[in-house]
């Protein structure tokens, strides 16, 4: 009889190996990844105290990956370092808070306007109803944050019905939650049916494929939010100072 060869992985199966291999996060992108959602679920908030070594028992990780995850994270504007070397959730300013919603409403304007001239059937459209709807119901259960989410899921499905990788990449780098967990407290406040008014119009144009009249529906709702904000912060918090008291972790 023939000698029988040993069965061996092939290379179709050590590619296949390696490629699962890379789809695994790394360590680091693990600890970015749990910050971002613990900021996300309201576990951490603006002006927290994160402690590296509470992160490295709670994700069996060395000191190297925590330490450089924290470095990513102050890099992108999220965390900040601390002199005694520890690290917290950044408190963003009145001012920042303000050039935030300067630059996002010119990029969010224009990303209106692409989506909305980039749709083409029923399921798009009915994708773009649903997003809507979404706004809705949180602007009913009036609960802000939830709102304010809704509207970033809002976006982000505006921007792949346009395909347009740097609107994409700007909403995922500008970490909304962020943001959104300063502003939660200030708005929409009294204001609820003024926002979900505003939503409502921008998705009629958007769904009749007028993209200029989504973007100037948008961009008119964002100057009153700015001038709404300036006022507020005019009579609150000094431009420069941070907005939220910081919170010991737990």
């Amino acid at each position: 009889m023939p000698a029988t060869k040993s069965a061996t992985p092939g290379r179709g199966a050590n590619r296949a190996a390696d490629a699962s291999e890379d789809a695994k996060p790394s360590a680091v992108q693990r600890v970015v990844s749990v910050v971002l959602a613990r900021l996300r679920s309201g576990e951490y908030a603006p002006g927290q105290i994160i402690v590296a070594r509470d992160l490295m028992a709670e994700l069996e990780l060395s000191k190297a990956p925590v330490r450089e995850g924290i470095h990513v994270l102050v890099g992108e504007g999220v965390m900040e370092l601390l002199p005694n070397r520890s690290a917290r959730i950044r408190m963003l300013s009145a001012k920042d808070l303000l050039d935030f919603v300067e630059v996002w409403a010119a990029v969010g304007g224009v990303n209106v306007r692409l989506g909305a001239e980039h749709i083409r059937d029923n399921e798009q459209r009915r994708r773009l109803i649903e997003a809507a709807k979404r706004i809705q119901r949180a602007g009913e259960k009036r609960v802000p944050y939830e709102f304010f989410m809704a509207v970033t899921s809002f976006h982000s499905l505006l921007a792949d019905l346009s395909d347009n990788d740097y609107i994409r990449n700007i909403i995922t780098r500008a970490h909304f939650a962020h943001f959104h967990r300063h502003i939660e407290r200030l708005f929409p406040g009294a204001h609820w049916q003024r926002h979900l008014d505003a939503f409502e119009q921008i998705t009629e144009a958007a769904l009749a494929g007028n993209g200029e009249a989504a973007e100037r529906a948008y961009r008119r709702h964002m100057s009153w939010v700015l001038d709404a904000m300036r006022l507020n912060f005019g009579a609150g918090p000094a431009a420069g100072a941070a907005t939220p008291e910081p919170r010991a972790s737990r």
